[in-house]
């Protein structure tokens, strides 16, 4: 166990009217007490006066007290709420250090949480997705995260594995006792409805990650196809140059929008021909090419007037063709391209509806559990794994194979919530957060 009293600013950096300074740890109290004098009853404000250890005042404001085992961390835990001035602050914080604390590792609190046992991985990880949320649907599946419904339903597998485990590996382990029809096609039911069950979360996991993770789109086509001009009109202001001289965009340009409560970010690319005048704008295709490669999404933008070939291997895209005011008759539009005017956004509505449907934002709503990556993971081997043992039940092979399986689902199961080999994985976890936090 670390004996080390941590401490960090838990509000953000710079000006505000209040900022919050979190301790905890052994020393947590003895600190704050050397500081502030006798501390309140536990969770109860108290007015007070901090002082250095020469007896300078260095603020007048509150102090709070929650005992372990009874606080965020598990430890004893103090925070000062002080006058939001960073000096401040800063005094506060080398004060606490003199008298014995260090200062807190990005994430650390939370790490101590995890460590205390006082959330699981998968709560800890939710603290930063929260922080992080740029949707409404995102902080209601963040929130759902962090009060644990997602760790629950994993809970919940992981007892009827480990129900299914218990059955088979008393067979084997008491092979004199015959196993009957009835018990084994029990089990093969049982872990069906598991299977039913992990696909269930699997759906709301992976629209999680989208939540988290959001969109790319990339603006692709020729030199004045109108590229920039529709990103300007997405977001709705001048972020990228337009000009009716060819390759005027050279480097990427981004902006993020919402979608129906889903980030997407909006990248105009360089225009691609096959004869780039210079080095430079070579670079700005290359560029643009490898961004084609990576987005969920391509928009392929043409104008109307002048559509050209354009052979650039492309994964999922929408034609966008530009500059459709020009059109003298509507008859002649392709039931399967899009029309965008740059100079009236006429078609923007119909664009961005069917950005929405080909992405599916409508399905990362607000029943989604906030994942990562790797929950998707553990989540698709112990699907995988847990098949495996319904085969080889069918199949009549042994027992002995069945456990291993079940066994090896129960772990990638139970390493979403608290990792074996955690060391590593909690390093990288908690270098996201913010430190304070």
């Amino acid at each position: 166990m670390d004996n080390r009293t941590i401490v960090a600013p838990a509000t953000a950096v710079g000006r505000a009217g209040i900022s919050v300074i979190r301790i905890s740890g052994r020393s947590a109290r003895k600190i704050s007490e050397s500081m502030c004098g006798p501390l309140n009853e536990v969770s109860r404000l108290k007015k007070c006066t901090i002082k250095s250890s020469a007896g300078s005042i260095l603020d007048v404001g509150m102090v709070v007290f929650f005992q372990s085992p009874n606080s965020y961390t598990g430890e004893d835990l103090v925070e000062f709420h002080c006058h939001g001035n960073p000096a401040i602050v800063n005094l506060i914080i080398d004060e606490t250090l003199k008298l014995g604390a260090v200062i807190a590792e990005p994430g650390e609190f939370t790490k101590t949480a995890f460590l205390n046992n006082k959330i699981d991985l998968a709560q800890a990880e939710s603290v930063a997705d929260l922080i992080s949320a740029q949707s409404k649907s995102a902080i209601i599946a963040a929130n759902s995260s962090l009060t644990g419904e997602f760790s629950k339903e994993i809970n919940l597998l992981i007892d009827a594995i480990l129900k299914s485990r218990i059955f088979i590996e008393a067979n084997i382990d008491f092979p004199e006792d015959d196993l009957d029809k009835v018990s084994l096609d029990s089990v093969d039911l049982d872990l069906k409805e598991c299977m039913q069950r992990i696909e269930l979360i699997l759906s709301r996991a992976e629209s999680g990650v989208k939540l988290r993770e959001g969109y790319t789109v990339a603006i692709v086509g020729p030199p004045n196809a109108g590229k920039s001009s529709l990103l300007n009109f997405l977001a709705q202001e001048d972020v990228a140059i337009t000009s009716e001289i060819p390759g005027t965009t050279r480097d990427l340009v981004k902006t993020s929008i919402n979608l129906d409560g889903l980030v997407v970010e909006f990248v105009d690319t360089a225009g691609i021909r096959k004869s780039p005048e210079n080095k430079i704008e070579q670079e700005g295709i290359d560029r643009s090419k490898d961004i084609i490669s990576k987005a969920n999404l391509t928009l392929l933008v043409q104008d109307v007037t002048n559509e050209q070939e354009f052979d650039l291997s492309l994964n999922e895209h929408l034609t966008v063709l530009n500059k459709s005011d020009l059109l003298q008759d509507s008859r002649v539009m392709e039931k399967d391209k899009l029309y965008f005017s740059s100079v009236t956004g006429e078609g923007l509505e119909i664009l961005l509806e069917t950005i929405i449907k080909v992405l599916g934002v409508d399905e990362a709503n607000e029943t989604s559990y906030m994942s990562r990556q790797r929950h998707i993971i553990n989540l698709k081997s112990a699907l995988r794994l847990i098949e495996e043992s319904v085969v080889s039940i069918k199949e009549g092979s042994s027992l002995e194979l069945v456990a291993e399986n079940l066994r090896s689902a129960h772990h990638a199961l139970g390493e979403i919530l608290r990792p074996m080999s955690a060391d590593d994985l909690l390093g990288e976890i908690f270098s996201e957060f913010c430190i304070g936090k």
